[in-house]
């Protein structure tokens, strides 16, 4: 991997005292834990998506990379696919599920560009994605690759999006009983991707194009796989356990469990975090 620095700036658009319905920390906040990894190749955003004639922060937009760790330029290319996300979706006047597949493909197409410029035709640079567009009344989102998105509702902790990982290939094996779960939770492909942004076709998306439907006291999870360290059992009980404090206090109580899990290959782990009023 050749060291390719990536810039940082603080990762929320929006700030504590912007005027509407989410506010941050309380509402909304985010987190990274680089774990056992030299570098963090994670990268994620909030900004505001609502609309002029909207109240400002009324809608609110999460986008969240995981750099390709065994290809050149991990932390570039989530860096690059987030924020290329975030400012095609902001200059984008369709509608939101539209809006955030347009987005996806501009994002996708600036890692082609970055990819030629530095020469990475061998192996070209490339992340997974996670957007998302939340209101107090619905939720859009689009995402490629193994990358997270959890609903939390009444003390129940649902998986919302695919998988693009060969894992569920894997499970239905087991179901037809081609294998056991042992075999198929020690399988070395598991983690294998079988799609990713890279600046090429995208092979599977997922696009939610109706709102789907959400609550106020909802909890709705977007995180890297580094978080999978922690089984569905253990993070419903953190947020169970946390679901009265605030967004910034149960990203903090996720992030301590996976380091107190202390994996011996623990990966980075971003973690944003959205509390519908």
């Amino acid at each position: 991997m050749n060291d390719i620095a990536a810039p940082t700036p603080p990762p929320a658009a929006a700030t504590a005292d912007s005027a509407g319905p989410f506010h941050v920390e309380r509402d909304f906040a985010g987190r990274q834990y680089v774990g056992y990894r030299e570098k963090q190749e994670d990268y994620y955003a909030f900004a505001d998506a609502s609309d002029k004639k909207e109240k400002p922060v009324t809608k609110l937009l999460v986008a969240l990379g995981d750099g390709l760790g065994a290809h050149i330029g991990g932390n570039v290319a989530s860096y690059q696919l987030v924020t290329e996300f975030v400012k095609a979706y902001k200059r984008s006047t369709l509608s939101v599920p539209w809006r955030m597949r347009v987005s996806l493909e501009s994002a996708n197409e600036s890692l082609r560009v970055i990819s030629n410029r530095l020469n990475c035709d061998k192996a070209p640079m490339g992340s997974t994605f996670v957007g998302i567009v939340v209101t107090q009344s619905h939720l859009h989102w689009v995402s490629v690759g193994d990358s997270l998105l959890y609903l939390f509702r009444k003390d129940k902790l649902t998986r919302l999006n695919a998988d693009h990982s060969l894992a569920p290939i894997l499970e239905e094996r087991v179901r037809k009983g081609e294998m056991t779960e042992e075999e198929a939770a020690r399988h070395p492909d598991r983690h294998v991707l079988q799609s990713a942004c890279m600046g090429l076709p995208l092979t599977l998306v997922d696009a939610r194009m109706e709102p789907y439907p959400i609550e106020s006291g909802d909890i709705i999870v977007v995180a890297s796989d580094g978080l999978l360290t922690l089984d569905m059992d253990q993070i419903e009980e953190l947020l169970t356990f946390g679901k009265t404090s605030s967004a910034g206090k149960l990203v903090d109580a996720l992030l301590f469990g996976v380091r107190c899990a202390e994996h011996p290959k623990q990966d980075n782990t971003t973690i944003a975090l959205v509390k519908v009023p």
